[in-house]
């Protein structure tokens, strides 16, 4: 967001009909202004071949009116989308881990409110200023042909307005900065309530979920209150200031007029232009303090998309071929030490399992291997090179993670076996014989076309899991890592997997379980226990 000039692209092509209304209101009222001459003049051939040439000029206006209304919308629909794709692309270039740590909700209420906000109080006042001062500099041209002491009036009043917008700028932008938070802790906070849905139901919590929901919706809608209030003050005030100043240039208008030093049909100009003088003065003033605040809201946008791991990736890896080695690698958490001083070697095309209490620094563990952070101490190497120097995409492209708890996306079958990539029927059918899936494929009609929902709420936990297995398989990857993915599956099945996984050739498979099949333990090339701070082969 920070290179916000880019989004502005096209918006020369809101200007040109914007340019193109402006020139020909100043072509209509001169030709308007030769017509009442000719009228008084009583030179009816002059007369006719004016109000010709300004009835064709009013004709002209409707048209590039269309235009500039069609543009404006193009613009914001065509900023907007980039911003929001451009934000969300930024976000899928966080590390794992940090992302894991903070409030999903906080991305939801960026996407959703912010970007909302910035359509409304940055991109629109950016087309509105733009079109002001355009309309402002044509009403000025005409002023100052017709008399220059307009013009005068004019640029004090722009002084006038452009003061009271000034003060109620910062107060306006600290208020949009608040409701930008308040959002985004409302975002949480529904969040929460939904996926606690059943929690609530059954332990009687309704009351407290609608007290709670109440206070932090009236927070938000307070705030927005406070912001249309500050805003209705400004209106006030320039509304006030702009009667005066109309008032004032009537009055001067018929003096000068009385006067003889403008004609009458230099009054007539004046008053159908007078909203071109005094309109961008209202909306300029109005919009600078909206266009600033919003500078809060950007930060506030680039502040989320800030990595705290900033190290270069420069090394590529274009495949598994050796060993992954731990190098007296020591990982913390602040105070916290969870793995001190490991050392040990996964080499390629064997299999290991890795087993340890709950606490003991499994999940961490696992978490290095996936390169979602670094350690505090020591190295990583893969095939020799520093696995923190090996870029994230060539990486995680050599590696396949079955976990726990699956996400299945609202779509077919197929494409959350596939994760929409291209595979033959011979792979696909394979890995769904291997994975336990095949009596699940028969049962539905659709086959591979199946329909799943809402996260899988259509399938059960152990199809779940074998879906995620099957991915892994279908992956052909060079390093399978499992995170408790036999959590859910009964014995026979999880043996099952087990087996297919332990028989893959060339495929290092690292499996993370508490589940220990004691069948299939004797074929593991070796066993790693986690806990008290150290991790270490056992025999």
């Amino acid at each position: 967001m920070k290179r916000r000039i880019k989004y502005f692209d096209r918006f020369p092509l809101v200007l040109l009909p914007i340019v193109a209304t402006a020139i020909l209101a100043f072509k209509m009222s001169f030709a308007m202004k030769a017509t009442i001459d000719a009228a008084l003049a009583q030179d009816w051939t002059l007369f006719w071949n004016q109000a010709i040439w300004m009835l064709t000029f009013v004709g002209l206006l409707f048209p590039t009116n269309i235009l500039t209304a069609y543009a404006k919308t193009a613009f914001f629909k065509y900023a907007v989308s980039r911003m929001k794709t451009d934000y969300v692309e930024a976000v899928f270039h966080k590390n794992i881990d940090e992302f894991q740590k903070d409030n999903n909700a906080a991305y939801v209420s960026a996407v959703t409110n912010d970007f909302a906000i910035i359509e409304s109080d940055f991109l629109e006042p950016i087309v509105a200023v733009s079109e002001g001062v355009i309309q402002f500099a044509t009403a000025i041209v005409i002023f100052s042909l017709i008399s220059p002491i307009i013009l005068l009036v004019g640029i004090g009043m722009m002084v006038v307005n452009g003061f009271i917008g000034a003060l109620i700028e910062r107060p306006v932008k600290k208020h949009n900065e608040e409701r930008s938070k308040l959002f985004a802790g409302y975002n949480s906070f529904v969040k929460e309530v939904l996926s606690a849905f059943g929690i609530i139901k059954n332990n009687g919590l309704e009351d407290r979920v609608r007290t709670n929901f109440r206070e932090k919706s009236t927070s938000v809608q307070e705030k927005r209150f406070v912001i249309d209030r500050l805003m209705s003050f400004v209106y006030v005030g320039q509304t006030a200031t702009t009667n005066f100043v109309v008032t004032g240039l009537f009055l001067l208008v018929a003096r000068l007029s009385m006067a003889g030093a403008v004609a009458f049909s230099g009054v007539v100009v004046v008053v159908s232009n007078i909203d071109r003088l005094i309109g961008p003065i209202f909306t300029v003033s109005e919009a600078i303090p909206r266009i600033r605040s919003v500078k809060a809201i950007f930060k506030r946008i680039d502040d989320s998309l800030q990595s705290r791991n900033t190290h270069p990736e420069t090394l590529p890896l274009e495949r598994f071929d050796r060993s992954i080695e731990f190098r007296d690698v020591s990982i913390s958490y602040d105070d916290n030490v969870v793995l001190k001083d490991v050392n040990l070697t996964f080499e390629k095309g064997r299999k290991y399992l890795v087993i340890g209490p709950s606490g003991g620094g499994k999940s961490t563990f696992l978490r290095l291997l996936r390169k979602y952070f670094d350690p505090t101490a020591g190295t990583i190497e893969i095939d020799g090179a520093p696995l923190k120097d090996v870029r994230k995409q060539d990486y995680y492209a050599r590696i396949a993670n079955i976990e726990q708890q699956v996400f299945l996306f609202e779509d077919t079958l197929r494409n959350n076996l596939t994760l929409f990539k291209e595979y033959d029927e011979t792979e696909i059918a394979d890995a769904i014989a291997k994975a336990g899936l095949g009596e699940f494929v028969k049962s539905n009609p659709e086959g591979l076309d199946y329909m799943i929902y809402d996260n899988g709420k259509n399938v059960s936990g152990g199809e779940k899991s074998r879906i995620a297995i099957a991915r892994g398989l279908l992956n052909k990857a060079d390093l399978i890592m499992l995170d408790e993915a036999f959590a859910s599956l009964d014995r026979d099945r999880a043996r099952a997997i087990e087996t297919t996984l332990l028989d893959l050739v060339g495929v290092t498979v690292i499996n993370v379980s508490h589940v220990v099949i004691d069948e299939n333990k004797p074929r593991y090339d070796g066993v790693v226990v986690v806990k008290n701070r150290s991790a270490k082969f056992v025999s």
